[in-house]
Order: C-alpha cells, then sequence, then structure tokens
C-alpha cells in the first residue's frame, strides 16, 4: 500500500509570535506605564507622588450622603444668585422655575417624604436641588452627577 502526500494534507509551517509571547509583551507594557505612572491610577504619567508642587487637599466628602463638598463662593455666578433667592426665599430671576426633584437615580440621601427635594432648573445643565432639611446640591451636568454645598 502507498500512501501519498498531496500539498492539501500537509500543515503549512507555524511562524510568527505565538499567544503567550503577546500576552506576557502587553502585562510588560501594563506595568511599565504603571510604574511610571507612579502607581497611582489618578496620576497623570511621568507625575512624581512626592511632588512638593502638587497639592492634593480638598474638602471632605458629605458624611451623610456621600458627595463631594463645593463651596458657594466656587459656584457659577448664576447659580449662587439663585441660591441666595432660594435661601431667602424671594422670587426667582426670570427663566427659573421651581418643580419637585424625584431623586429617581437615588444620587441623593433617600427621603421618607414625597416632595422633600425641590429642583431649579438654571439652563445649560446647570441645577439646584434644595432639600427641605436645609441641604443644597448643585449639578454642572444636567443631574448626572451632584455636589453638596457647604463649608
Amino acid at each position: 500500500m502507498v500512501y501519498r502526500i498531496s500539498p492539501e494534507n500537509v500543515r503549512p509551517p507555524r511562524g510568527g509570535p505565538s499567544g503567550a509571547l503577546a500576552i506576557v509583551v502587553v502585562i510588560g507594557l501594563a506595568l511599565g506605564i504603571w510604574l511610571l505612572a507612579g502607581r497611582d491610577p489618578g496620576s497623570s504619567t511621568f507625575s512624581s507622588v512626592d511632588d512638593p508642587g502638587r497639592s492634593d487637599a480638598r474638602a471632605p466628602d458629605d458624611p451623610v450622603s456621600g458627595l463631594p463638598y463645593v463651596a458657594p463662593i466656587d459656584l457659577p455666578a448664576r447659580v449662587a444668585e439663585v441660591l441666595r433667592d432660594v435661601d431667602a426665599g424671594g422670587e426667582l430671576p426670570a427663566g427659573v422655575s421651581r418643580r419637585p426633584f424625584l431623586n429617581g437615580a437615588g444620587l441623593l440621601p433617600v427621603q421618607r417624604t414625597t416632595g422633600y427635594y425641590s429642583q431649579y432648573a438654571l439652563g445649560a445643565g446647570s441645577l439646584l436641588v434644595a432639600g427641605a432639611g436645609g441641604e443644597r446640591y448643585y449639578s454642572d451636568d444636567d443631574g448626572a452627577s451632584f455636589s453638596r454645598i457647604g463649608p
């Protein structure tokens, strides 16, 4: 019996890097970037962890809501104006309306009473939310995230 080897039955020789080598290269590259970034995922590449010119000081988060604080002085002028009017119980500026804020996404502390929060839409994605207990929240991204207005 004679066996013939035809070109269709012969495997071509394998060439190029193996999958294991590619994985090692990717892991090595990721490790190198991590080391250059100062081992801090939030730092920029080529920055030093002990950089004396870098200040990480910021106000602590609100213990009740867990949201970061924003000082009233750091708010845009229009937001600060509406905040003063809301706190004083005065007339709202033209184009600003008050309506209930339902907190459907649960970004603010959950309250048992319906209508606890009031929303003031200020345009350009800015929201001011006031709680019945005196707490105030600000969003500059149309309610996707909030900051607690405070100290």
